[in-house]
Parts: structure tokens; C-alpha cells; sequence
């Protein structure tokens, strides 16, 4: 490792001097389409011997008098404005990493004095780099013990509580710097290599959350021999609760039922005929109550006729038998065959193929949809006989190829290069099924039947050996241990 520091150009968060001057010059288009019009209107009035002051107070001009007015001061305003920030969005600003921590550093220009302030390593907790997909503008996240004073205005920070927190490990509340985003793509990932090759145990070493960068020298570590589980935190996580192995194999229908189908049918057919009926005006009722209510129905009679063909032409798929068949021997995917009404195809993954089953969280989880869904991360060997992507759809499963690991964390459990095969459920119905499983499950010559969110205990009961991170089965949403 090289003691130079090493700098970082960073982007202010502010728009930048173009987009002002984008602005300003709309603006100042508004302004010349009233003002024109309103200077010819005048003009002839004063050279009548109209004051000024009359002619713009015209009753025939006071509306574009007072349009143009308030559109010309908003011009100066926005001009004084850029003009009083043209230092603070043009200076330098720059993130010094180097042995003592980071120096984050706003230089002063012109009338701008700048700031700076400096995150000693022992006042950060937790690097993380979640992943939100392959696209440029990846956020960096830095957890902070502290608040830090002095810290300039691009680099402020906000309070982490417990409900944005979507990684284990952190002590919240606590304050986060974060750094990168669309406006700055280049800044996280040159800040996240500088901090990697100082201090890389900060980053985060759960597998809960995709990473989109690894310390190399950590991601790359493998124990020999072949890694143990790994815990949550930094106490042992407790053992997941005993799941009972049913006679034969478990299916997790995936499928929509046929009540709900026909339920939406009726209810679009019920719109569609009912509203066709009704802007007919069958009561003879006044021009003008049976105009408004033509109007009142007229957007979601148009938007059923929309989508009752779409919902009759995917009825097939809807209730067609996808699932996912779970059993000693491993698992079988079915999926409907694309374009075809009820043809389905059967994909086999073979436990010997499996190197772990880990729990990982949809990204932000205050998000409503990240609150309900979780997904499963099934890593198998480099080269399964396995056809990647899975063919079909209706069961919700994704196969990605992996050079590289995703985290800290699946380094220790995982062998790289690696296929994963992601799983989503829905956790906040996971607990419902628990009285499931504490009856009778079957006498082997028929599947179990479960719904689809049953998809951690069913992995339980036949392969616990190879889960991670599922100790909070049957606990619902907020399960997850946020803290030390």
C-alpha cells in the first residue's frame, strides 16, 4: 500500500451552471413573448399624450403589464441569484483519503470562503456500496459514529434511523455521508478504491445486500479449508428454528388462483358494460348532469376496454401451473413457455450443484415494496448444467453468472466464479404460513402443497446445511437485527 493520500474530484449537489443558465434563459423567453407586445401596446399610447404610468395601467394592458413585471423580476432574481452562487457551484471540491482518514475539502473562490473537515477512521462504522443495478451512479454510504462539524455543504449528512437502514451492523441512529449518485458517477467508485486500499475491514461484511464493490484483497480471500457460515453480526447468530421435513416433495405454487382471475374479469367487464349503459343517458336525465356523469365514467370505461383483452389474452398464464418443486433431490422450476397459452417447462437444479442459500434484502428497505420482498440467493457451481437465463416465466427466479463476489460476506461462504439464482418472496406473508408446517405434511405420495412465500422453510427442511442468514424465519417484516 502507498503512503501518498490520494484525491478525489467530487461534484457539487447543486444544478449545475448550465441548467441555471437553461433556466434563465426560458425565463427570460417568457419574458421578451410579454414584454414585446405590451412595449408595442404602450408606445402608441404615449405618443397620443398618454402618461406612462396610464397607458401601463390600461384596463386593455393591466394583465400583461402585471404578467411581464412579475416574469422580469423573476429573471433579476434568478441573475442575482446564480451570480451570488457562481463561486460556491464552480469551486474545487475534493475528498482526500490518506492514513488518518478522509479530509473532505471545499476550497474558497472568490467571495466563497469553502469549508473543510476531516472523518478520522475511527469515526466510521460501516462502508457500504449497495447495488441498484448495472447503470452508472452508484451511491457510496459512509455510517458514521459521530456528526462531524464543519463539513461542507456538498458533503452533508443525514440521520439513519432503523427504517432506512437496509444493512446489519450499524448503530443507529447515526449520521451518513453519501457520496456519488447520477450527478457524480465517477466519485464513488474512486473514493471506494481509495478507502479499500487504507482501511478495507470497514466495508461492509454482511450478506444481507448486494455490493457493487468488494475490497479486492478481502473479496478474494479463501478459506482453506472450504469457509464456515458466517454470522450477522458480531455475536454468533442464533440457529434457525427447526423446519419438519415433510414425507416427499414440497410445491410452492406460484400461480394466480382462479377466483382472483375471474374476480378481475367481472370487474372489468362489469365497468366496461355498466359504464357503456350509463353515458347513454338510459334515465333521460338533463343535458347537463348526464354530460358529467358520461365524463365521470368515461376514463375507466376506456381503461377496462383496455385492459380486459389484455387480461383475457394473459388469463392462460395467470393460471397456469408454475411453481417451484423443492424435494431431497433438489429443485425443479416450472415456468409457462413464452407466447405458448399452457405449455410449461421444467428446469432441475441438483443440490450437489448448490453451494449456499443466502437471505438478501431488496435495496432501501422503507421502501414499500422492499418492505415486502425479500429474495433468496441460491449460488451454485461455476458450470452446472443449467441453461442461464432460466427458460419461461411465471415463477419469479433470475440466473446471473458471477465472476466476482457480491460482498464481503458471500466470499466467505461462496466459491467464485459462481451462478446465482435469485429467488424473491414475500416476507411480510412468510409468518402466516408457520401453522403449515406443524401439521401433517403429507404421506410422500403426492406434493405438499404451500404457498409461494413458504420459500425459506421449505429450503429449511430439506437442506439446512446450506442456509445463511435464515434465523428470522416465520418473524415477518422488521426482523432484521439493525445494530451492535
Amino acid at each position: 500500500m502507498s503512503d501518498a493520500a490520494r484525491t478525489v474530484r467530487v461534484a457539487g449537489t447543486a444544478p449545475s451552471l448550465v441548467v441555471r443558465a437553461g433556466w434563465l434563459l426560458l425565463l427570460a423567453v417568457f419574458c421578451l413573448t410579454m414584454g414585446a407586445p405590451l412595449i408595442m401596446l404602450v408606445r402608441s399610447d404615449v405618443r397620443d399624450g398618454v402618461a406612462l404610468g396610464e397607458a401601463l395601467w390600461d384596463p386593455d394592458h393591466r394583465a400583461l403589464t402585471i404578467a411581464a413585471t412579475v416574469l422580469g423580476l423573476a429573471l433579476v432574481a434568478g441573475i442575482v441569484v446564480t451570480v451570488v452562487r457562481l463561486p460556491r457551484n464552480t469551486t474545487r471540491r475534493e475528498i482526500v483519503v490518506d492514513a488518518g482518514g478522509l479530509l473532505v475539502t471545499e476550497h474558497p473562490k472568490w467571495w466563497h470562503r469553502g469549508g473543510w473537515a476531516r472523518i478520522g477512521w475511527d469515526g466510521i462504522q460501516v462502508v457500504n456500496a449497495p447495488a441498484r443495478g448495472t447503470g452508472p451512479g452508484q451511491l457510496l454510504e459512509l455510517y458514521l459514529t459521530r456528526e462531524v462539524p464543519g463539513l461542507p455543504a456538498f458533503a452533508a449528512t443525514d440521520v439513519a434511523v432503523e427504517a432506512d437502514t437496509e444493512i446489519e451492523g450499524v448503530r443507529v441512529p447515526a449520521h451518513r455521508l453519501r457520496i456519488g449518485g447520477l450527478a457524480d458517477p465517477d466519485a464513488a467508485p474512486a473514493v471506494a478504491e481509495a478507502v479499500a486500499e487504507r482501511r478495507p475491514d470497514l466495508f461492509y461484511a454482511g450478506i444481507r445486500v448486494d455490493q457493487w464493490f468488494t475490497p479486492p484483497r478481502l473479496a478474494t480471500a479463501r478459506a482453506d479449508p472450504p469457509p464456515e457460515p458466517l454470522a450477522q453480526d458480531d455475536e454468533a447468530a442464533p440457529p434457525p428454528p427447526v423446519v419438519p421435513r415433510p414425507a416427499g416433495p414440497v410445491w410452492l405454487a406460484h400461480g394466480e388462483s382462479w377466483p382472483r382471475v375471474l374476480a378481475a374479469i367481472l370487474v372489468q367487464a362489469a365497468v366496461v358494460g355498466g359504464g357503456g349503459y350509463l353515458m347513454n343517458n338510459p334515465f333521460g336525465l338533463p343535458a347537463v348532469p348526464s354530460v358529467l356523469i358520461a365524463l365521470v365514467l368515461l376514463v375507466p370505461f376506456l381503461f377496462c376496454c383496455l385492459t380486459l383483452p389484455i387480461t383475457l389474452w394473459l388469463v392462460p398464464r395467470f393460471t397456469a401451473g408454475v411453481g417451484i418443486l423443492v424435494s431431497a433431490d433438489g429443485l425443479v422450476f416450472v415456468r409457462k413457455r413464452r407466447w405458448r397459452p399452457r405449455a410449461l417447462v421444467r428446469t432441475a437444479v441438483s443440490w450437489d450443484w448448490v453451494q449456499a442459500a443466502l437471505v438478501r434484502d431488496a435495496f432501501h428497505v422503507a421502501n414499500t415494496a422492499a418492505k415486502r420482498n425479500r429474495s433468496v440467493d441460491l449460488y451454485l457451481y461455476e458450470n452446472p448444467e443449467l441453461p442461464t437465463p432460466i427458460p419461461g416465466v411465471g415463477a419469479d427466479v433470475t440466473a446471473t453468472r458471477h465472476p466476482q463476489p457480491d460482498s464481503v460476506g458471500t466470499a466467505r461462504v461462496v466459491h467464485y466464479p459462481a451462478i446465482r439464482l435469485r429467488l424473491t418472496y414475500r416476507r411480510d406473508l412468510e409468518a402466516r404460513g408457520r401453522a403449515l408446517w406443524t401439521g401433517p405434511l403429507g404421506d410422500g405420495r403426492e406434493p405438499v402443497r404451500m404457498p409461494a412465500h413458504q420459500l425459506r422453510p421449505a429450503l429449511l427442511a430439506f437442506r439446512p446445511d446450506l442456509c445463511h442468514g435464515f434465523d428470522d424465519v416465520w418473524q415477518g417484516v422488521g426482523s432484521v437485527r439493525v445494530g451492535r
